[in-house]
């Protein structure tokens, strides 16, 4: 939001303020930008399936200060914490196409585990949580089993036997990668569990060459709407609040 390109009229208002016109129009956008991110962050919620805190939370405000004019909300672009990035998963959702690689599919692809360029999607075996996603202490068991780690600036994997099939079998669960698939099974990365009776593959993760996503989040137009109703009521409770000295 920019005072002068979006609201010309409030703009040539603030100049019968004075020194503090630029001070009323700029809490205005402000507190106007942190109502597009609750709107958004609402959107969120009820376009998507159970979205995680670290999603509904994926959003930055830039402030507007009286010499710059102009407030921001946009998706983050570096990870807090040792997250993802949020553009790299809210991206897709907002303009459609296909989402980025997520880290423990660069991992698995630096160390020839699965096609360059692909992407994996959870299989039967994958062991779900309550946000729809894989649970983060079987991506730790499955990357440790396959000996794939990562490096300080870069990704390693350990060396020793046949890349496309290392396991090691820990709790009675053995996790390989077929990078390329083989006897009947897809690409991917299976668990392999023992019982008294007997053993039993599932696939955890499936490779696929494509993740097509549609757009779902309406983030500009929520934006949109919510800057048009907002901004005047706080232009106007800031424009009309008494200044010091001045009797209400």
């Amino acid at each position: 939001m920019n005072l002068r390109t979006d609201f010309p009229a409030a703009a040539e208002r603030i100049v019968e303020l004075g020194r503090r016109g630029p001070i009323v129009a700029a809490i205005a956008l402000t507190r106007t930008a942190r109502d597009v991110q609750g709107a958004i962050k609402q959107e969120m919620s009820s376009v998507f399936d159970r979205p995680t805190t670290y999603a509904l939370n994926g959003t930055f405000l830039k402030s507007a200060t009286k010499d710059s004019l102009a407030a921001r909300v946009w998706v983050k672009d570096n990870p807090f914490g040792k997250g993802t990035p949020a553009d790299r998963f809210l991206g897709p959702q907002i303009f459609g196409g296909q989402r980025g690689l997520k880290g423990m599919e660069r991992m698995l692809q630096a160390n020839g585990l699965m096609p360059q360029g692909w992407y994996a999607v959870p299989g039967e075996g994958a062991d779900i949580d309550a946000n729809g996603n894989m649970r983060r202490g079987q991506i730790r068991q499955m990357l440790s089993q396959l000996k794939v780690q990562q490096g300080s600036g870069h990704e390693s994997r350990a060396t020793g036997s046949k890349r496309s099939n290392r396991t090691i079998a820990r709790q009675g669960v053995t996790y390989f990668a077929l990078p390329n698939g083989n006897k009947g099974l897809v690409p991917g990365v299976y668990a392999k569990r023992r019982f008294a009776l007997g053993t039993a593959i599932r696939p955890v993760l499936i490779y696929v060459q494509a993740v097509e996503y549609k757009k779902r989040l309406n983030f500009h137009e929520v934006g949109q709407a919510t800057v048009e109703a907002r901004f005047p009521v706080h232009f106007e409770a800031e424009f009309n609040r008494p200044r010091p000295g001045q009797s209400s």
